[in-house]
Protein backbone atom coordinates (compact mmCIF):
# COMPACT_ATOMS: atom_id res chain seq x y z
CA UNK A 1 0.00 0.00 0.00
CA UNK A 2 1.38 3.57 -0.99
CA UNK A 3 1.50 5.89 2.20
CA UNK A 4 0.04 9.41 1.60
CA UNK A 5 1.88 12.29 4.00
CA UNK A 6 0.29 15.34 3.95
CA UNK A 7 3.27 17.99 4.39
CA UNK A 8 1.70 21.46 2.72
CA UNK A 9 0.61 23.02 5.98
CA UNK A 10 1.90 26.15 7.13
CA UNK A 11 2.27 25.11 10.30
CA UNK A 12 1.24 28.40 12.12
CA UNK A 13 0.99 26.32 15.43
CA UNK A 14 4.31 26.05 15.33
CA UNK A 15 6.13 29.75 14.43
CA UNK A 16 8.62 30.43 14.84
CA UNK A 17 9.94 27.41 14.22
CA UNK A 18 8.14 27.29 10.57
CA UNK A 19 9.07 30.87 9.53
CA UNK A 20 12.32 29.64 7.28
CA UNK A 21 10.92 25.86 6.81
CA UNK A 22 7.94 23.74 6.07
CA UNK A 23 6.67 22.06 9.34
CA UNK A 24 7.50 18.34 8.02
CA UNK A 25 11.22 19.73 8.09
CA UNK A 26 10.85 21.13 11.55
CA UNK A 27 13.45 19.24 13.90
CA UNK A 28 12.58 16.84 16.55
CA UNK A 29 15.78 15.35 18.76
CA UNK A 30 18.13 16.31 15.46
CA UNK A 31 15.49 14.47 12.79
CA UNK A 32 12.90 16.52 10.72
CA UNK A 33 9.46 15.24 11.42
CA UNK A 34 9.56 13.70 7.98
CA UNK A 35 12.25 11.37 8.81
CA UNK A 36 10.75 10.40 12.42
CA UNK A 37 7.54 9.52 10.18
CA UNK A 38 8.97 7.72 6.94
CA UNK A 39 11.42 5.63 9.66
CA UNK A 40 7.97 4.47 11.52
CA UNK A 41 6.53 3.95 8.06
CA UNK A 42 9.69 1.98 6.71
CA UNK A 43 9.73 -0.34 9.50
CA UNK A 44 6.02 -1.25 9.18
CA UNK A 45 7.01 -2.32 5.48
CA UNK A 46 6.06 0.87 3.28
CA UNK A 47 8.48 1.90 1.08
CA UNK A 48 6.47 4.20 -1.52
CA UNK A 49 5.32 7.85 -0.50
CA UNK A 50 3.27 10.86 -1.82
CA UNK A 51 3.78 14.09 -0.25
CA UNK A 52 1.54 17.06 -0.83
CA UNK A 53 3.31 20.49 -1.55
CA UNK A 54 2.93 24.03 -0.79
CA UNK A 55 4.67 25.64 1.83
CA UNK A 56 8.13 26.02 1.24
CA UNK A 57 7.61 23.72 -1.81
CA UNK A 58 11.17 23.50 -3.53
CA UNK A 59 12.68 23.06 -0.58
CA UNK A 60 10.50 20.14 1.42
CA UNK A 61 11.09 18.47 -2.52
CA UNK A 62 14.26 18.81 -2.45
CA UNK A 63 14.71 17.20 0.73
CA UNK A 64 12.79 13.90 -0.01
CA UNK A 65 14.05 13.54 -3.02
CA UNK A 66 17.43 13.20 -1.68
CA UNK A 67 16.21 11.30 1.40
CA UNK A 68 14.17 9.04 -0.81
CA UNK A 69 17.45 8.60 -3.29
CA UNK A 70 19.36 7.46 -0.37
CA UNK A 71 17.07 5.24 1.51
CA UNK A 72 15.91 3.49 -2.15
CA UNK A 73 12.70 4.78 -1.55
CA UNK A 74 9.85 5.57 -4.20
CA UNK A 75 9.02 9.40 -3.66
CA UNK A 76 6.25 11.26 -5.51
CA UNK A 77 4.74 15.05 -4.99
CA UNK A 78 1.71 16.22 -5.27
CA UNK A 79 1.99 20.02 -5.95
CA UNK A 80 -0.39 22.59 -4.23
CA UNK A 81 2.00 25.88 -5.02
CA UNK A 82 -1.34 27.79 -5.76
CA UNK A 83 -3.90 27.27 -3.42
CA UNK A 84 -4.01 24.78 -0.05
CA UNK A 85 -6.63 22.37 -0.54
CA UNK A 86 -7.15 20.88 2.99
CA UNK A 87 -6.92 16.84 3.54
CA UNK A 88 -10.08 16.27 1.77
CA UNK A 89 -8.40 18.38 -1.70
CA UNK A 90 -4.99 17.06 -1.12
CA UNK A 91 -6.75 13.77 -1.97
CA UNK A 92 -8.61 14.32 -5.32
CA UNK A 93 -5.38 16.04 -6.33
CA UNK A 94 -3.37 14.09 -5.99
CA UNK A 95 -5.63 11.27 -7.48
CA UNK A 96 -6.51 13.20 -10.47
CA UNK A 97 -2.25 13.50 -11.09
CA UNK A 98 -2.35 9.78 -11.61
CA UNK A 99 -0.47 9.27 -8.18
CA UNK A 100 -2.20 6.37 -6.72
CA UNK A 101 -3.02 4.53 -10.06
CA UNK A 102 -3.16 1.14 -9.55
CA UNK A 103 -3.30 1.16 -6.12
CA UNK A 104 -6.57 0.27 -3.87
CA UNK A 105 -6.27 2.40 -0.99
CA UNK A 106 -4.52 4.46 0.30
CA UNK A 107 -3.24 4.93 3.90
CA UNK A 108 -2.81 8.81 5.13
CA UNK A 109 -0.73 9.76 7.89
CA UNK A 110 -0.04 13.13 8.91
CA UNK A 111 3.38 14.07 9.48
CA UNK A 112 3.00 16.15 13.34
CA UNK A 113 1.50 12.57 14.66
CA UNK A 114 3.87 10.24 16.20
CA UNK A 115 2.32 6.95 17.17
CA UNK A 116 3.37 3.25 17.87
CA UNK A 117 0.30 2.07 15.79
CA UNK A 118 0.53 -1.08 14.27
CA UNK A 119 0.20 -0.26 10.92
CA UNK A 120 0.37 -3.79 9.64
CA UNK A 121 -2.62 -5.07 11.75
CA UNK A 122 -4.11 -1.81 10.93
CA UNK A 123 -3.84 -2.87 7.30
CA UNK A 124 -4.67 -6.47 7.80
CA UNK A 125 -8.04 -5.00 9.49
CA UNK A 126 -8.84 -3.13 6.52
CA UNK A 127 -8.23 -6.26 4.37
CA UNK A 128 -10.83 -7.96 6.07
CA UNK A 129 -13.36 -5.69 6.29
CA UNK A 130 -13.22 -3.96 3.42
CA UNK A 131 -14.50 -0.68 4.53
CA UNK A 132 -14.59 2.15 2.32
CA UNK A 133 -12.42 3.58 5.36
CA UNK A 134 -11.25 3.09 8.29
CA UNK A 135 -9.56 5.66 10.81
CA UNK A 136 -7.65 5.02 13.81
CA UNK A 137 -8.97 6.83 16.73
CA UNK A 138 -8.71 7.03 20.75
CA UNK A 139 -10.32 7.63 23.65
CA UNK A 140 -8.28 10.87 24.68
CA UNK A 141 -9.09 14.60 25.96
CA UNK A 142 -10.13 16.48 22.58
CA UNK A 143 -12.05 19.47 21.30
CA UNK A 144 -13.50 17.52 18.39
CA UNK A 145 -14.78 14.35 18.79
CA UNK A 146 -16.14 11.22 16.31
CA UNK A 147 -19.15 9.05 17.48
CA UNK A 148 -19.17 5.39 16.42
CA UNK A 149 -22.13 3.32 16.59
CA UNK A 150 -21.91 -0.46 18.35
CA UNK A 151 -20.56 -1.57 15.24
CA UNK A 152 -17.40 1.11 14.94
CA UNK A 153 -19.36 2.56 12.17
CA UNK A 154 -18.84 6.36 12.09
CA UNK A 155 -22.04 8.31 12.51
CA UNK A 156 -21.20 12.14 14.07
CA UNK A 157 -18.91 14.54 14.84
CA UNK A 158 -19.18 17.06 17.46
CA UNK A 159 -17.33 20.35 18.46
CA UNK A 160 -17.92 20.26 22.36
CA UNK A 161 -16.65 24.12 22.26
CA UNK A 162 -19.46 25.17 20.03
CA UNK A 163 -21.50 22.49 20.73
CA UNK A 164 -21.62 21.83 17.01
CA UNK A 165 -22.71 18.95 15.60
CA UNK A 166 -22.37 16.87 12.24
CA UNK A 167 -24.05 13.42 11.14
CA UNK A 168 -26.78 11.84 12.87
CA UNK A 169 -28.13 13.35 16.14
CA UNK A 170 -25.93 11.61 19.15
CA UNK A 171 -27.59 8.83 20.75
CA UNK A 172 -26.59 7.44 23.91
CA UNK A 173 -25.29 4.24 22.31
CA UNK A 174 -22.49 5.94 20.48
CA UNK A 175 -19.07 5.93 21.59
CA UNK A 176 -17.33 9.28 21.13
CA UNK A 177 -13.35 8.97 19.85
CA UNK A 178 -10.69 11.52 19.04
CA UNK A 179 -9.46 10.96 15.79
CA UNK A 180 -5.72 10.32 15.51
CA UNK A 181 -4.73 11.45 12.05
CA UNK A 182 -3.97 8.52 10.41
CA UNK A 183 -6.53 6.32 7.95
CA UNK A 184 -6.81 4.43 4.97
CA UNK A 185 -9.16 4.98 2.29
CA UNK A 186 -10.23 2.92 -0.73
CA UNK A 187 -9.05 4.88 -3.98
CA UNK A 188 -12.94 4.68 -5.10
CA UNK A 189 -14.21 6.67 -2.56
CA UNK A 190 -11.47 9.39 -3.54
CA UNK A 191 -12.50 8.78 -6.94
CA UNK A 192 -16.17 9.38 -5.68
CA UNK A 193 -15.03 12.66 -4.00
CA UNK A 194 -13.21 13.85 -7.01
CA UNK A 195 -16.56 13.61 -9.12
CA UNK A 196 -18.51 15.23 -6.16
CA UNK A 197 -15.75 17.81 -5.20
CA UNK A 198 -13.33 18.83 -7.95
CA UNK A 199 -9.61 18.09 -7.36
CA UNK A 200 -8.73 21.29 -7.04
CA UNK A 201 -10.83 22.93 -4.26
CA UNK A 202 -10.32 22.68 -0.63
CA UNK A 203 -12.57 20.66 1.10
CA UNK A 204 -12.46 18.91 5.05
CA UNK A 205 -12.46 14.99 4.85
CA UNK A 206 -14.12 14.82 8.38
CA UNK A 207 -16.91 16.61 6.80
CA UNK A 208 -16.71 14.38 3.63
CA UNK A 209 -16.13 10.70 5.71
CA UNK A 210 -19.84 12.05 7.64
CA UNK A 211 -21.27 12.68 4.30
CA UNK A 212 -19.76 9.57 2.67
CA UNK A 213 -21.22 7.57 5.80
CA UNK A 214 -24.53 7.96 4.95
CA UNK A 215 -23.75 5.55 1.93
CA UNK A 216 -20.09 3.58 2.57
CA UNK A 217 -19.11 1.74 5.63
CA UNK A 218 -16.82 4.15 7.37
CA UNK A 219 -14.84 2.57 10.26
CA UNK A 220 -13.27 3.65 13.33
CA UNK A 221 -10.35 1.59 15.26
CA UNK A 222 -9.39 2.65 18.53
CA UNK A 223 -5.58 1.89 19.42
CA UNK A 224 -5.96 1.17 22.77
CA UNK A 225 -2.69 1.37 25.13
CA UNK A 226 0.32 2.31 22.92
CA UNK A 227 1.38 5.96 22.05
CA UNK A 228 0.35 8.73 20.30
CA UNK A 229 1.05 12.09 20.03
CA UNK A 230 0.52 15.26 18.19
CA UNK A 231 3.76 17.60 17.41
CA UNK A 232 1.59 20.41 16.38
CA UNK A 233 2.13 22.72 19.02
CA UNK A 234 5.61 24.75 19.79
CA UNK A 235 5.51 23.29 23.14
CA UNK A 236 6.28 20.10 22.35
CA UNK A 237 9.54 20.77 20.72
CA UNK A 238 10.60 22.17 23.84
Amino acid sequence: MIAFIPCAGLGTRLKPLTDHCPKALVEYQGKPLLVHLIEHLQAQGFDRFVLNLHHFAPMLRDFATEYARRQGLQMAFSDESEALLDTGGALTHAYAAGLFAGEEAVLVHNVDVFSDLDLRSFCTEFSAKSPAALLSVRRRPTSRYLYADAAGRLRAWRNEKTGQVKGEPISDNFNAFAFSGIHIIKCRLIEEWAASYGTDKPFSVIDTYLNAAQRHEILLQEQKGGFWKDMGKIEDFE
